[in-house]
């Protein structure tokens, strides 16, 4: 699976979590004019499940350009070190 694909199916279930609470309140409010903790309990978790998962998405890919930055900086050292050896 390419990366632009995982990336769209990670935003796009945190968008539909974040929405569906949002939806849900909306209902429950205009229906009843009141929000039960049921209804308040999927909220809170919703919410924080596409929180985190917005979250997740953007420290992976911190950590990952991160580690190709740690990575290409030493093979960088190991060539030039390779180059004075042979000089």
């Amino acid at each position: 699976m390419k990366q632009n694909t995982k990336d769209w199916i990670q935003y796009t279930s945190a968008i539909a979590l974040i929405a569906s609470a949002i939806v849900m309140a909306f209902t429950s409010f205009m229906t009843i004019n009141d929000i039960t903790s049921g209804i308040n309990a999927y909220i809170g978790i919703a919410i924080s499940g596409g929180l985190a998962i917005f979250g997740v998405a953007a420290y992976m890919v911190n950590q990952v350009t991160q580690f190709k930055t740690e990575i290409r900086k030493e093979l960088d050292e190991m060539k030039k070190g390779a180059k004075d050896e042979k000089n």
